[in-house]
């Protein structure tokens, strides 16, 4: 019997270094309380988080896993690709990094302009001083302004000011999805794909996709996500199984900014099995 074969375990985390609301003191104490037996925070194109959360975890007997999600774009859909266990402390690692921030940062400024002219009170100084150390992302400036009370929601925000095709949309500059896997690979990290079925493709497509991103040198891809329907997870596992990929898996935690989605256990229905983890460190 492998009695680890009931331990659960989130690969998918997100901190207040980038868009989330928890800290990764805050996240350890959490995947604690709900007897996770390993994580990996996975914030969006930085790795400034690791050291608490390693430190966290290894204090509160947890096994950790450096991680990351760059946001990358392919034929104008979002695709994101996760990074586990590289060299994060790496020079060029945190350079590169640091480029792909001041881009992000570029780009939230004109944001920030485009809603200055549009009657919102809002300002760089302002998003910077609310978030702290975080990497600002749509969603931190989607949460600005709903919690100041200039809109409804955040999914308001998006859908309506700063989403594809609103009004204060700006697009970001594109990295491509072969280049964070090259990246990732030159620094001894794993390459996954992201939630796969958020990239609205049908199963063929996203096999012909997945199958382009294999030959770069991806390693595996996300079976288990919150929100992830049966049929989801059925048609990921086909695909994986085709292009020799394992499995990871993650509930994208958010905190606050996703309140529908618990750690660990996603939307309540989310089950990542330990052999996620051990896909990726054994």
């Amino acid at each position: 019997m492998n009695l680890n074969a009931d331990l659960s375990i989130d690969l998918h985390i997100h901190s207040t270094y980038s868009d989330g609301s928890f800290t990764p003191n805050e996240l350890a104490a959490l995947a604690k309380e709900k007897e996770l037996a390993a994580i990996s925070l996975t914030d969006h194109d930085t790795a400034a988080g690791i050291p608490e959360l390693l430190e966290a975890c290894d204090r509160l007997g947890i096994q950790a896993l450096p991680g990351i999600e760059l946001s990358c774009t392919w034929q104008g859909k979002s695709v994101h690709i996760l990074g586990y266990g590289m060299d994060w402390q790496a020079s060029g690692f945190q350079e590169q990094l640091a480029q792909w921030q001041a881009d992000r940062e570029i780009r939230n400024q004109k944001i920030v302009e485009k809603l200055q002219n549009g009657g919102f009170d809002i300002s760089m100084e302002a998003l910077h001083r609310y978030f702290k150390e975080a990497v600002l992302t749509r969603a931190n400036i989607a949460v600005y302004l709903a919690e100041k009370g200039q809109i409804a929601d955040k999914d308001t925000a998006f859908s309506k000011l700063i989403g594809k095709g609103c009004p204060y949309y700006v697009p970001r500059k594109p990295i491509a999805p072969e280049e964070a896997i090259s990246f990732l690979l030159s620094y001894g990290g794993i390459p996954v794909f992201a939630h796969p079925i958020l990239c609205h493709m049908c199963e063929m497509q996203l096999d012909s996709f997945t199958g382009h991103l294999k030959a770069l040198g991806l390693r595996g891809i996300e079976g288990y996500y919150s929100g992830y329907a049966p049929s989801d997870e059925a048609s990921i596992a086909r695909i994986a199984k085709k292009h020799g990929l394992f499995l990871t898996g993650g509930s994208d935690f958010h905190g606050t900014a996703k309140p529908s989605i618990s750690l660990g256990t996603g939307k309540g229905n989310l089950h990542v099995p330990y052999s996620c983890f051990l896909n990726l460190v054994s």
